[in-house]
């Protein structure tokens, strides 16, 4: 489970990133509340697609179970009240790892004034998702600051092309 908090985490981290960069052009609290928004509506988003995918493949899962076996269904049976759970769960932390993720970029600017808000904010992203990535390295055995630094340079890439998408489009 815990590769699905970070899934959700990272999608919500540079999501909302997108957005605080997105909408830098505004004052703070205008891009406090987008961010908010959207990591909000992206949280809720993750819970119901990860439900959905989630609960698909588990399905799929139950129906080769079945195939498998001489007794044909486990409709309401305590493996698929299991897979119910699970899929449930999946579910949950993708989503709130979501909306915590999405959560960190917004906090700068609470403080800070827009422009270092959002250097704050790319930083304080940029910097978690290295850390998730020299995490993998670990545990997939691999060099740790290899994936670490090819996740810094995602979060780099996406703040940088947002950044010059808002300059692009706010003259």
């Amino acid at each position: 489970m815990i590769g699905k908090f970070f899934r959700g985490f990272i999608d919500g981290a540079l999501s909302t990133l997108g957005i605080v960069i997105g909408a830098s052009s505004a004052s703070s609290s205008v891009i406090i509340a987008a961010g908010i928004g959207g990591a909000f509506a992206n949280g809720i988003s993750n819970v119901l697609s990860a439900f959905s995918a989630e609960r698909v493949e588990q399905y799929r899962e139950l129906r080769e179970i079945e195939n498998a076996m001489v007794v044909k269904e486990l409709k309401d049976s305590a493996v698929e009240d299991s897979m119910h759970q699970e899929t449930l769960h999946a579910g949950v932390i993708d989503g709130l790892a979501t909306i915590v993720g999405g959560a960190l970029p917004i906090f700068p600017y609470f403080w800070l004034e827009p422009w270092p808000a959002m250097l704050v904010s790319s930083l304080l992203v940029v910097g978690c998702i290295f850390a998730i990535g020299m995490h993998l390295g670990r545990v997939s055995r691999r060099s740790m600051l290899i994936y670490g630094l090819k996740m810094a340079v995602f979060g780099i890439l996406v703040a940088v092309a947002v950044y010059y998408i808002q300059h692009l489009i706010v003259l």
